[in-house]
Protein backbone atom coordinates (compact mmCIF):
# COMPACT_ATOMS: atom_id res chain seq x y z
CA UNK A 1 0.00 0.00 0.00
CA UNK A 2 1.38 3.43 -0.82
CA UNK A 3 2.35 5.67 1.80
CA UNK A 4 0.15 8.87 2.25
CA UNK A 5 1.34 12.02 4.40
CA UNK A 6 0.20 11.93 8.17
CA UNK A 7 -2.05 14.98 7.88
CA UNK A 8 -4.27 12.30 5.35
CA UNK A 9 -3.95 9.32 7.96
CA UNK A 10 -5.42 11.83 10.32
CA UNK A 11 -8.19 12.89 8.38
CA UNK A 12 -8.97 8.92 7.69
CA UNK A 13 -9.10 8.61 11.52
CA UNK A 14 -11.07 11.64 11.97
CA UNK A 15 -13.88 10.50 10.03
CA UNK A 16 -13.83 7.06 10.36
CA UNK A 17 -12.28 5.36 7.35
CA UNK A 18 -10.64 1.95 7.91
CA UNK A 19 -7.31 1.24 5.72
CA UNK A 20 -9.23 -1.15 3.76
CA UNK A 21 -11.69 1.41 2.44
CA UNK A 22 -8.01 3.33 1.46
CA UNK A 23 -7.63 2.45 -2.08
CA UNK A 24 -11.65 2.13 -2.98
CA UNK A 25 -11.34 5.83 -1.72
CA UNK A 26 -8.62 7.07 -3.85
CA UNK A 27 -9.36 4.97 -7.23
CA UNK A 28 -10.57 6.53 -10.07
CA UNK A 29 -12.49 3.90 -10.56
CA UNK A 30 -14.97 3.11 -7.56
CA UNK A 31 -16.39 -0.12 -7.69
CA UNK A 32 -19.29 0.31 -4.69
CA UNK A 33 -22.44 -0.13 -5.90
CA UNK A 34 -25.19 -2.62 -5.03
CA UNK A 35 -27.80 -4.51 -7.09
CA UNK A 36 -31.07 -2.19 -7.88
CA UNK A 37 -33.52 -5.56 -7.26
CA UNK A 38 -32.33 -4.95 -3.64
CA UNK A 39 -34.57 -2.06 -3.02
CA UNK A 40 -38.10 -3.52 -1.87
CA UNK A 41 -40.41 -3.48 -4.47
CA UNK A 42 -38.06 -2.62 -7.60
CA UNK A 43 -39.48 -6.34 -8.92
CA UNK A 44 -42.99 -5.28 -8.85
CA UNK A 45 -41.89 -1.47 -9.97
CA UNK A 46 -40.23 -2.75 -13.50
CA UNK A 47 -43.09 -5.17 -14.22
CA UNK A 48 -45.35 -2.85 -13.61
CA UNK A 49 -43.43 0.31 -16.31
CA UNK A 50 -42.80 -2.98 -18.64
CA UNK A 51 -45.82 -4.01 -18.68
CA UNK A 52 -47.49 -0.45 -19.35
CA UNK A 53 -44.72 0.16 -22.24
CA UNK A 54 -45.82 -3.12 -23.73
CA UNK A 55 -49.29 -2.44 -23.52
CA UNK A 56 -48.89 1.17 -24.94
CA UNK A 57 -50.26 2.95 -22.03
CA UNK A 58 -49.67 6.87 -21.57
CA UNK A 59 -46.87 6.96 -19.03
CA UNK A 60 -46.01 10.07 -17.25
CA UNK A 61 -43.25 10.90 -15.09
CA UNK A 62 -44.37 13.22 -12.07
CA UNK A 63 -41.21 15.03 -10.88
CA UNK A 64 -40.26 17.48 -7.81
CA UNK A 65 -39.37 20.79 -9.20
CA UNK A 66 -36.10 21.14 -7.62
CA UNK A 67 -32.89 19.61 -9.41
CA UNK A 68 -33.20 16.65 -7.83
CA UNK A 69 -36.84 16.49 -9.48
CA UNK A 70 -35.87 17.80 -12.78
CA UNK A 71 -32.94 15.72 -13.28
CA UNK A 72 -35.05 12.60 -12.03
CA UNK A 73 -37.52 13.27 -14.64
CA UNK A 74 -35.33 13.70 -17.35
CA UNK A 75 -33.40 10.63 -16.45
CA UNK A 76 -36.70 8.44 -16.40
CA UNK A 77 -37.64 10.35 -19.76
CA UNK A 78 -34.84 9.21 -21.43
CA UNK A 79 -34.72 5.52 -20.33
CA UNK A 80 -38.28 4.54 -21.02
CA UNK A 81 -38.69 7.11 -23.61
CA UNK A 82 -36.34 4.61 -25.17
CA UNK A 83 -38.71 1.94 -25.25
CA UNK A 84 -41.70 4.01 -25.93
CA UNK A 85 -43.10 7.13 -27.15
CA UNK A 86 -46.16 6.83 -25.16
CA UNK A 87 -44.52 9.05 -22.24
CA UNK A 88 -44.75 12.78 -20.98
CA UNK A 89 -43.92 14.37 -17.76
CA UNK A 90 -45.44 17.06 -15.35
CA UNK A 91 -43.68 18.88 -13.04
CA UNK A 92 -46.26 21.20 -10.51
CA UNK A 93 -45.74 24.53 -10.13
CA UNK A 94 -43.62 25.39 -6.74
CA UNK A 95 -45.94 28.79 -6.49
CA UNK A 96 -49.10 27.37 -7.59
CA UNK A 97 -49.40 23.64 -6.84
CA UNK A 98 -46.43 23.00 -4.41
CA UNK A 99 -44.38 19.81 -3.38
CA UNK A 100 -45.69 16.63 -3.84
CA UNK A 101 -48.99 14.89 -5.77
CA UNK A 102 -51.97 16.82 -6.25
CA UNK A 103 -55.28 16.01 -6.84
CA UNK A 104 -55.69 19.05 -9.06
CA UNK A 105 -52.80 17.76 -11.06
CA UNK A 106 -53.72 14.40 -11.27
CA UNK A 107 -56.57 15.43 -13.07
CA UNK A 108 -55.13 17.68 -15.26
CA UNK A 109 -52.90 14.21 -16.23
CA UNK A 110 -56.07 12.21 -16.02
CA UNK A 111 -57.56 14.64 -18.49
CA UNK A 112 -54.47 14.15 -20.64
CA UNK A 113 -55.39 10.18 -20.74
CA UNK A 114 -52.58 9.78 -18.65
CA UNK A 115 -52.56 5.80 -17.45
CA UNK A 116 -49.33 5.37 -15.13
CA UNK A 117 -47.70 8.01 -12.99
CA UNK A 118 -44.26 7.47 -11.63
CA UNK A 119 -43.30 9.84 -9.50
CA UNK A 120 -39.53 10.62 -8.96
CA UNK A 121 -38.61 12.47 -5.88
CA UNK A 122 -41.52 12.21 -4.15
CA UNK A 123 -45.28 10.83 -3.48
CA UNK A 124 -43.97 8.64 -0.26
CA UNK A 125 -46.88 9.67 1.96
CA UNK A 126 -48.94 11.05 -0.67
CA UNK A 127 -51.97 8.24 0.27
CA UNK A 128 -55.29 10.06 -0.30
CA UNK A 129 -53.83 11.45 -3.78
CA UNK A 130 -52.60 7.88 -4.84
CA UNK A 131 -56.24 6.46 -3.78
CA UNK A 132 -57.86 9.26 -5.71
CA UNK A 133 -55.34 8.39 -9.03
CA UNK A 134 -56.55 4.74 -8.41
CA UNK A 135 -60.12 5.34 -8.45
CA UNK A 136 -59.71 7.71 -11.59
CA UNK A 137 -58.27 4.26 -13.12
CA UNK A 138 -54.96 5.50 -13.10
CA UNK A 139 -51.34 3.24 -11.55
CA UNK A 140 -49.33 4.92 -9.69
CA UNK A 141 -45.57 4.11 -8.92
CA UNK A 142 -43.76 6.11 -6.55
CA UNK A 143 -39.87 6.60 -6.49
CA UNK A 144 -38.76 8.50 -3.76
CA UNK A 145 -36.24 8.97 -1.14
CA UNK A 146 -37.71 11.14 1.52
CA UNK A 147 -38.18 9.97 4.73
CA UNK A 148 -41.67 8.25 5.77
CA UNK A 149 -44.32 8.23 8.01
CA UNK A 150 -47.14 6.25 9.16
CA UNK A 151 -49.30 7.54 6.28
CA UNK A 152 -47.78 5.93 3.19
CA UNK A 153 -48.83 5.64 -0.14
CA UNK A 154 -50.72 3.51 -2.03
CA UNK A 155 -49.75 0.94 -4.61
CA UNK A 156 -45.54 0.22 -5.40
CA UNK A 157 -43.49 2.12 -3.72
CA UNK A 158 -39.83 1.90 -4.07
CA UNK A 159 -37.76 4.27 -1.75
CA UNK A 160 -34.52 2.75 0.64
CA UNK A 161 -36.15 4.54 3.64
CA UNK A 162 -39.31 2.30 3.71
CA UNK A 163 -39.36 0.59 7.27
CA UNK A 164 -39.01 -3.02 5.41
CA UNK A 165 -36.51 -1.75 2.54
CA UNK A 166 -33.28 -3.42 3.31
CA UNK A 167 -30.86 -1.84 0.63
CA UNK A 168 -27.55 -1.39 2.22
CA UNK A 169 -27.58 2.15 1.49
CA UNK A 170 -29.70 4.53 2.13
CA UNK A 171 -28.38 7.97 1.48
CA UNK A 172 -29.68 7.79 -2.17
CA UNK A 173 -31.52 11.23 -3.97
CA UNK A 174 -34.06 11.08 -5.54
CA UNK A 175 -32.40 11.03 -8.79
CA UNK A 176 -30.28 8.40 -7.81
CA UNK A 177 -33.43 6.06 -7.06
CA UNK A 178 -34.66 6.87 -10.42
CA UNK A 179 -31.38 5.89 -11.33
CA UNK A 180 -31.84 2.25 -9.84
CA UNK A 181 -34.61 1.95 -11.01
CA UNK A 182 -33.51 2.64 -14.92
CA UNK A 183 -30.69 0.26 -14.14
CA UNK A 184 -33.35 -2.30 -13.53
CA UNK A 185 -35.26 -1.79 -16.39
CA UNK A 186 -31.87 -2.34 -17.84
CA UNK A 187 -31.14 -5.52 -17.23
CA UNK A 188 -34.38 -6.51 -18.61
CA UNK A 189 -34.56 -4.55 -22.00
CA UNK A 190 -31.98 -3.43 -24.96
CA UNK A 191 -31.72 0.59 -23.09
CA UNK A 192 -28.99 2.02 -25.44
CA UNK A 193 -25.40 2.22 -23.83
CA UNK A 194 -25.10 6.23 -24.70
CA UNK A 195 -28.22 6.90 -22.78
CA UNK A 196 -26.90 4.66 -19.82
CA UNK A 197 -24.02 6.83 -19.91
CA UNK A 198 -25.67 9.90 -20.33
CA UNK A 199 -27.72 9.47 -16.86
CA UNK A 200 -25.39 9.26 -14.80
CA UNK A 201 -24.00 13.07 -15.23
CA UNK A 202 -27.78 13.58 -14.46
CA UNK A 203 -27.60 11.81 -11.19
CA UNK A 204 -24.62 13.22 -10.55
CA UNK A 205 -25.62 16.53 -10.58
CA UNK A 206 -29.12 15.85 -8.96
CA UNK A 207 -26.91 13.74 -6.02
CA UNK A 208 -24.66 16.87 -5.34
CA UNK A 209 -27.46 19.48 -5.83
CA UNK A 210 -29.81 17.60 -3.04
CA UNK A 211 -26.72 17.45 -0.80
CA UNK A 212 -26.61 13.97 -0.43
CA UNK A 213 -23.60 11.89 1.25
CA UNK A 214 -21.21 11.75 -0.93
CA UNK A 215 -19.81 8.73 0.59
CA UNK A 216 -20.72 4.87 -0.16
CA UNK A 217 -22.36 4.10 -3.30
CA UNK A 218 -23.00 7.67 -4.21
CA UNK A 219 -19.31 8.46 -4.01
CA UNK A 220 -19.32 6.25 -7.29
CA UNK A 221 -22.33 7.27 -8.67
CA UNK A 222 -20.65 11.05 -8.52
CA UNK A 223 -16.80 9.83 -8.99
CA UNK A 224 -17.69 7.80 -11.77
CA UNK A 225 -20.60 10.93 -13.21
CA UNK A 226 -17.60 13.44 -13.16
CA UNK A 227 -15.79 11.50 -14.99
CA UNK A 228 -17.95 11.31 -17.90
CA UNK A 229 -18.31 14.79 -18.27
CA UNK A 230 -14.48 15.84 -17.65
CA UNK A 231 -14.28 13.08 -21.37
CA UNK A 232 -16.64 15.68 -22.61
CA UNK A 233 -20.41 15.19 -21.14
CA UNK A 234 -22.47 13.72 -23.46
CA UNK A 235 -25.69 15.91 -22.20
CA UNK A 236 -25.56 18.53 -24.58
CA UNK A 237 -27.82 21.00 -22.24
CA UNK A 238 -25.50 20.48 -19.35
CA UNK A 239 -22.19 21.14 -21.22
CA UNK A 240 -23.59 23.98 -22.95
CA UNK A 241 -24.77 25.52 -19.09
CA UNK A 242 -21.27 24.90 -17.62
CA UNK A 243 -19.78 26.54 -20.73
CA UNK A 244 -22.21 29.62 -19.74
CA UNK A 245 -21.26 29.33 -16.26
CA UNK A 246 -17.59 30.37 -16.79
CA UNK A 247 -16.88 26.61 -16.07
CA UNK A 248 -14.70 24.02 -17.41
CA UNK A 249 -16.12 20.81 -17.85
CA UNK A 250 -12.69 18.96 -17.90
CA UNK A 251 -12.01 19.47 -14.10
CA UNK A 252 -15.47 20.41 -13.32
CA UNK A 253 -16.00 19.49 -9.28
CA UNK A 254 -18.95 19.00 -7.13
CA UNK A 255 -18.81 22.08 -5.23
CA UNK A 256 -19.17 23.67 -8.91
CA UNK A 257 -21.70 21.97 -9.21
CA UNK A 258 -23.28 23.11 -5.98
CA UNK A 259 -22.66 26.40 -6.64
CA UNK A 260 -22.11 27.46 -10.21
CA UNK A 261 -24.60 24.69 -12.10
CA UNK A 262 -27.59 23.71 -9.61
CA UNK A 263 -28.86 27.42 -8.94
CA UNK A 264 -29.40 27.87 -12.64
CA UNK A 265 -31.43 25.33 -12.51
CA UNK A 266 -33.33 25.63 -9.63
CA UNK A 267 -33.62 29.49 -10.36
CA UNK A 268 -36.53 28.52 -13.46
CA UNK A 269 -38.34 26.48 -10.82
CA UNK A 270 -38.42 28.75 -7.89
CA UNK A 271 -39.90 31.68 -10.01
CA UNK A 272 -42.09 30.19 -12.52
CA UNK A 273 -41.56 27.16 -14.88
CA UNK A 274 -39.44 24.19 -13.57
CA UNK A 275 -39.88 22.47 -16.78
CA UNK A 276 -36.96 24.49 -17.88
CA UNK A 277 -34.63 22.40 -16.75
CA UNK A 278 -36.16 19.19 -18.02
CA UNK A 279 -36.21 20.53 -21.57
CA UNK A 280 -32.96 21.81 -21.47
CA UNK A 281 -31.53 18.22 -20.44
CA UNK A 282 -33.61 16.81 -23.23
CA UNK A 283 -33.34 19.28 -26.01
CA UNK A 284 -30.65 17.95 -28.74
CA UNK A 285 -30.39 21.09 -30.89
CA UNK A 286 -28.09 23.99 -30.53
CA UNK A 287 -30.61 26.66 -30.85
CA UNK A 288 -33.28 25.46 -28.31
CA UNK A 289 -30.11 24.47 -25.88
CA UNK A 290 -29.30 28.15 -26.25
CA UNK A 291 -32.37 29.31 -25.35
CA UNK A 292 -33.07 27.29 -22.49
CA UNK A 293 -29.65 27.95 -20.92
CA UNK A 294 -29.92 31.97 -21.53
CA UNK A 295 -33.72 31.45 -19.77
CA UNK A 296 -32.05 29.92 -16.48
CA UNK A 297 -29.13 32.37 -16.23
CA UNK A 298 -31.18 34.99 -16.31
CA UNK A 299 -33.48 33.44 -14.03
CA UNK A 300 -30.74 32.71 -11.56
CA UNK A 301 -30.05 36.38 -11.58
CA UNK A 302 -33.17 37.51 -10.90
CA UNK A 303 -33.44 34.78 -8.01
CA UNK A 304 -30.15 36.42 -6.28
CA UNK A 305 -31.58 39.96 -6.59
CA UNK A 306 -35.07 38.91 -4.55
CA UNK A 307 -33.17 37.13 -2.32
CA UNK A 308 -30.90 40.12 -1.35
CA UNK A 309 -33.81 41.56 -0.66
CA UNK A 310 -35.40 39.37 0.79
CA UNK A 311 -32.88 38.51 3.56
CA UNK A 312 -32.60 41.44 4.83
CA UNK A 313 -36.46 41.93 5.36
CA UNK A 314 -35.69 38.61 7.45
CA UNK A 315 -32.51 40.30 9.29
CA UNK A 316 -34.84 42.75 10.11
CA UNK A 317 -37.94 40.37 11.51
CA UNK A 318 -35.33 38.56 12.95
CA UNK A 319 -34.70 41.26 15.88
CA UNK A 320 -38.70 40.54 17.34
CA UNK A 321 -38.80 36.83 16.43
CA UNK A 322 -35.59 35.73 18.35
CA UNK A 323 -37.31 37.02 21.18
CA UNK A 324 -40.25 34.55 21.21
CA UNK A 325 -38.04 31.40 21.54
CA UNK A 326 -35.41 29.81 19.44
CA UNK A 327 -37.15 28.18 16.66
CA UNK A 328 -37.27 30.94 14.40
CA UNK A 329 -40.25 31.65 11.99
CA UNK A 330 -40.31 34.79 9.76
CA UNK A 331 -43.03 35.99 7.93
CA UNK A 332 -41.71 37.52 4.47
CA UNK A 333 -44.93 38.10 2.92
CA UNK A 334 -43.21 40.73 -0.04
CA UNK A 335 -41.36 38.88 -1.71
CA UNK A 336 -40.92 35.91 -4.41
CA UNK A 337 -41.90 32.83 -2.63
CA UNK A 338 -39.58 30.87 -4.74
CA UNK A 339 -36.38 32.22 -2.62
CA UNK A 340 -37.82 31.47 0.65
CA UNK A 341 -35.76 28.36 1.13
CA UNK A 342 -32.72 30.26 0.33
CA UNK A 343 -33.62 32.90 2.96
CA UNK A 344 -34.07 30.36 5.71
CA UNK A 345 -31.16 28.67 4.93
CA UNK A 346 -28.97 31.98 5.03
CA UNK A 347 -31.06 33.18 8.46
CA UNK A 348 -29.86 29.95 9.86
CA UNK A 349 -26.13 30.42 8.93
CA UNK A 350 -26.27 33.67 10.77
CA UNK A 351 -27.47 32.59 14.27
CA UNK A 352 -26.91 28.92 14.20
CA UNK A 353 -30.82 28.17 14.96
CA UNK A 354 -33.30 26.02 12.35
CA UNK A 355 -35.06 28.78 10.61
CA UNK A 356 -38.62 28.13 8.73
CA UNK A 357 -40.28 31.08 6.39
CA UNK A 358 -43.79 31.43 5.61
CA UNK A 359 -45.64 33.25 3.27
CA UNK A 360 -49.32 34.20 3.28
CA UNK A 361 -51.55 33.02 0.17
CA UNK A 362 -55.09 33.65 0.80
CA UNK A 363 -55.89 31.44 4.03
CA UNK A 364 -53.06 29.96 4.33
CA UNK A 365 -49.06 30.05 4.22
CA UNK A 366 -46.69 28.41 2.32
CA UNK A 367 -43.51 27.77 4.51
CA UNK A 368 -39.94 26.32 3.88
CA UNK A 369 -37.38 25.67 6.82
CA UNK A 370 -33.63 24.66 7.12
CA UNK A 371 -31.84 23.66 9.99
CA UNK A 372 -28.74 22.77 11.56
CA UNK A 373 -26.71 19.69 12.33
CA UNK A 374 -28.26 19.14 16.22
CA UNK A 375 -32.43 19.57 15.28
CA UNK A 376 -34.00 17.27 13.06
CA UNK A 377 -36.58 19.45 11.44
CA UNK A 378 -38.88 16.72 9.66
CA UNK A 379 -39.04 14.72 13.05
CA UNK A 380 -40.20 17.99 15.21
CA UNK A 381 -42.67 18.97 12.33
CA UNK A 382 -43.86 15.17 11.86
CA UNK A 383 -45.27 15.43 16.00
CA UNK A 384 -47.75 18.02 14.07
CA UNK A 385 -48.67 16.65 10.86
CA UNK A 386 -52.31 17.14 11.19
CA UNK A 387 -51.65 20.60 11.18
CA UNK A 388 -50.66 21.37 7.71
CA UNK A 389 -52.75 20.75 4.69
CA UNK A 390 -49.64 19.10 3.14
CA UNK A 391 -46.12 18.79 4.43
CA UNK A 392 -42.88 16.87 3.27
CA UNK A 393 -39.05 17.31 3.95
CA UNK A 394 -35.81 14.97 5.64
CA UNK A 395 -33.82 16.27 9.17
CA UNK A 396 -32.56 19.59 7.43
CA UNK A 397 -34.91 20.89 5.51
CA UNK A 398 -38.60 20.49 4.73
CA UNK A 399 -41.81 22.23 2.80
CA UNK A 400 -45.50 22.67 4.09
CA UNK A 401 -48.76 24.62 3.45
CA UNK A 402 -50.43 25.55 6.26
CA UNK A 403 -53.76 26.85 7.08
CA UNK A 404 -53.51 30.38 8.72
CA UNK A 405 -55.31 30.21 11.67
CA UNK A 406 -52.71 27.49 12.94
CA UNK A 407 -49.67 29.41 12.33
CA UNK A 408 -49.51 31.26 16.41
CA UNK A 409 -50.50 26.95 17.90
CA UNK A 410 -47.27 25.99 16.09
CA UNK A 411 -44.73 28.30 16.43
CA UNK A 412 -45.63 28.16 20.16
CA UNK A 413 -45.06 24.32 20.11
CA UNK A 414 -41.84 23.87 18.33
CA UNK A 415 -40.29 27.12 20.44
CA UNK A 416 -41.61 24.81 23.88
CA UNK A 417 -39.81 21.45 22.09
CA UNK A 418 -36.98 23.46 21.38
CA UNK A 419 -36.72 24.99 24.75
CA UNK A 420 -37.27 21.09 26.26
CA UNK A 421 -34.63 20.24 24.05
CA UNK A 422 -32.33 23.11 25.03
CA UNK A 423 -32.93 22.38 28.81
CA UNK A 424 -31.72 18.39 27.81
CA UNK A 425 -28.82 19.44 25.97
CA UNK A 426 -27.24 23.11 26.83
CA UNK A 427 -24.44 22.61 23.66
CA UNK A 428 -27.34 22.06 20.95
CA UNK A 429 -26.92 25.36 19.65
CA UNK A 430 -23.39 25.88 19.80
CA UNK A 431 -20.58 26.62 17.04
CA UNK A 432 -18.68 23.59 16.25
CA UNK A 433 -15.45 24.13 14.97
CA UNK A 434 -14.98 20.44 13.28
CA UNK A 435 -12.13 20.15 11.96
CA UNK A 436 -9.64 17.21 10.60
CA UNK A 437 -6.70 17.74 11.87
CA UNK A 438 -4.13 19.70 13.87
CA UNK A 439 -1.15 20.16 11.67
CA UNK A 440 2.22 22.48 11.36
CA UNK A 441 2.73 25.32 8.39
CA UNK A 442 5.78 22.70 7.70
CA UNK A 443 2.98 19.93 6.65
CA UNK A 444 1.80 22.15 4.11
CA UNK A 445 2.96 21.10 0.80
CA UNK A 446 1.85 20.49 -2.81
CA UNK A 447 2.18 16.73 -2.07
CA UNK A 448 -0.61 17.19 0.79
CA UNK A 449 -2.58 19.29 -1.55
CA UNK A 450 -2.49 16.94 -4.43
CA UNK A 451 -3.77 14.02 -1.82
CA UNK A 452 -6.60 16.15 -0.76
CA UNK A 453 -7.85 16.29 -4.45
CA UNK A 454 -7.81 12.97 -4.84
CA UNK A 455 -10.52 12.92 -1.81
CA UNK A 456 -13.17 14.37 -3.89
CA UNK A 457 -15.80 14.42 -4.53
CA UNK A 458 -16.01 16.19 -1.43
CA UNK A 459 -19.80 17.33 0.03
CA UNK A 460 -22.26 16.31 2.84
CA UNK A 461 -19.97 13.64 5.25
CA UNK A 462 -17.13 14.16 3.13
CA UNK A 463 -16.47 17.96 3.22
CA UNK A 464 -13.56 19.46 2.14
CA UNK A 465 -10.82 18.29 4.86
CA UNK A 466 -10.30 21.69 7.83
CA UNK A 467 -7.10 21.90 9.36
CA UNK A 468 -6.43 23.55 12.50
CA UNK A 469 -2.84 25.56 12.57
CA UNK A 470 -1.91 26.97 15.93
CA UNK A 471 0.03 30.29 16.94
CA UNK A 472 0.62 31.50 13.28
CA UNK A 473 2.07 35.27 12.19
CA UNK A 474 0.35 37.04 9.82
CA UNK A 475 2.32 38.93 7.07
CA UNK A 476 1.45 40.64 3.70
CA UNK A 477 -2.27 41.52 4.20
CA UNK A 478 -4.21 43.16 1.42
CA UNK A 479 -7.86 43.78 1.57
CA UNK A 480 -9.80 42.88 -1.91
CA UNK A 481 -13.06 43.19 -2.92
CA UNK A 482 -14.45 46.52 -0.98
CA UNK A 483 -12.58 45.48 1.87
CA UNK A 484 -15.01 42.05 2.26
CA UNK A 485 -12.29 39.52 1.61
CA UNK A 486 -8.53 39.47 2.26
CA UNK A 487 -5.48 37.91 0.55
CA UNK A 488 -2.36 37.13 3.12
CA UNK A 489 0.39 35.14 4.06
CA UNK A 490 1.60 33.48 6.93
CA UNK A 491 4.88 32.38 7.76
CA UNK A 492 6.33 29.02 7.49
CA UNK A 493 9.49 27.38 8.20
CA UNK A 494 13.09 28.57 6.17
CA UNK A 495 11.07 32.21 5.21
CA UNK A 496 8.71 30.10 3.05
CA UNK A 497 5.23 31.96 3.35
CA UNK A 498 1.63 29.97 2.27
CA UNK A 499 -0.33 32.05 0.50
CA UNK A 500 -4.08 32.87 2.10
CA UNK A 501 -7.52 33.98 1.00
CA UNK A 502 -10.14 35.34 3.03
CA UNK A 503 -13.66 35.70 1.78
CA UNK A 504 -15.68 36.95 4.41
CA UNK A 505 -15.47 39.48 7.42
CA UNK A 506 -12.10 40.48 6.44
CA UNK A 507 -12.46 43.88 8.00
CA UNK A 508 -13.31 41.91 11.42
CA UNK A 509 -10.11 39.52 11.26
CA UNK A 510 -8.26 42.25 10.06
CA UNK A 511 -8.88 44.22 13.74
CA UNK A 512 -7.57 40.43 15.26
CA UNK A 513 -4.30 40.49 13.36
CA UNK A 514 -3.50 44.21 14.45
CA UNK A 515 -4.16 42.97 17.71
CA UNK A 516 -1.14 41.41 17.98
CA UNK A 517 -2.26 38.27 19.37
CA UNK A 518 -1.21 34.85 18.30
CA UNK A 519 -3.62 33.63 15.77
CA UNK A 520 -5.12 30.12 15.54
CA UNK A 521 -6.64 29.72 12.21
CA UNK A 522 -9.34 27.15 10.40
CA UNK A 523 -9.46 26.38 6.90
CA UNK A 524 -9.00 24.25 3.67
CA UNK A 525 -5.64 23.32 1.83
CA UNK A 526 -6.23 23.73 -2.22
CA UNK A 527 -4.11 24.26 -5.48
CA UNK A 528 -4.85 27.19 -7.01
CA UNK A 529 -4.54 26.15 -10.94
CA UNK A 530 -4.62 29.15 -13.73
CA UNK A 531 -4.04 28.24 -17.07
CA UNK A 532 -0.25 26.61 -16.96
CA UNK A 533 0.49 27.53 -13.31
CA UNK A 534 -0.24 25.65 -10.14
CA UNK A 535 -0.02 27.81 -6.69
CA UNK A 536 -0.57 26.45 -3.01
CA UNK A 537 -2.69 28.42 -1.29
CA UNK A 538 -5.05 27.89 1.89
CA UNK A 539 -8.75 29.27 2.07
CA UNK A 540 -9.57 30.72 5.50
CA UNK A 541 -12.90 29.78 7.47
CA UNK A 542 -12.06 30.89 10.85
CA UNK A 543 -9.53 33.11 12.38
CA UNK A 544 -9.61 32.78 16.25
CA UNK A 545 -7.48 34.38 19.30
CA UNK A 546 -5.24 31.54 19.77
CA UNK A 547 -7.04 28.38 22.09
CA UNK A 548 -9.94 29.03 21.32
CA UNK A 549 -10.62 26.27 19.72
CA UNK A 550 -9.92 23.10 21.46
Amino acid sequence: MREFPQAILKIFESRGIKEAEFEEFFSATPRLAYDPFLLANMRAGVDQVLAAVDSGKRIVVYGDYDVDGITSTSLMMKVIGSLTDNITYYIPSRLDEGYGLHKESIDRIYEDGGQLIITVDCGSVSKEETEYAHSLGIETLVTDHHNMSEVRAEGTIINPRLPEDEYPFKGLAGVGVAYKLALAIAKERAVPKQIMSEILELVTIGTIADIMPLLDENRTIVKCGLRFIHLGCRNQGLRRLIDLSGLDYRTLRASDISYGIAPKINAAGRLGDASLGVKLFLADNEHDIEKYCNILIEANQERKSLTDKAYEEGLELLKTEKKAGDFIVLEINDSHEGVLGIVAGKVRENINRPVVVISRNGDSYKGTGRSIPTVDLFRMLDRYRDEFSSFGGHSAACGFTIPADNVQRLKDNLNRDIAEMLSEDEHIFDVDYNYDAMITTEEIDMELAEYIEMLEPCGKENEVPEFLLRDVNVVGWRFLKDDRYAKFHIEAEGGRTIECMLFHDAEKYHALVESGRPIDLLGSIEINRWRDTCRLQMIVDWMLPSGEVQ
